[in-house]
């Protein structure tokens, strides 16, 4: 037995949807600043680094590599795969 959906739920479940695209497309914005800016400003932000804790350039490098592949996996984690739950379920409610 098939239930039906209000238009209070499916307006409710749409409204995430858009929030949670919204978060990703924010995230990835968020990740491609960071990465102009570590490709621009590498060399001082690599300075600072060395100051605070002694690391290579390969570690350093190696750190923000992690750093962006984490970030970016959690991103499709919790906001993209959502989504699209959501999406194709209401796709098949209406």
């Amino acid at each position: 037995m098939t239930r039906t959906l209000s238009e209070d739920t499916i307006a409710t479940l749409d409204a995430i949807a858009n929030i949670l695209l919204r978060c990703f497309v924010i995230t990835l914005g968020a990740l491609l600043f960071v990465w102009l800016v570590v490709l621009m400003l590498g060399d001082v932000i690599y300075s600072v680094y060395f100051q605070l804790i002694e690391i290579s350039r390969k570690e350093f490098e190696l750190f923000f590599l992690y750093t962006m592949a984490f970030i970016k996996a959690v991103n499709f984690l919790f906001f993209l795969i959502p989504f699209v739950a959501v999406k194709t379920y209401l796709r098949g409610k209406r």
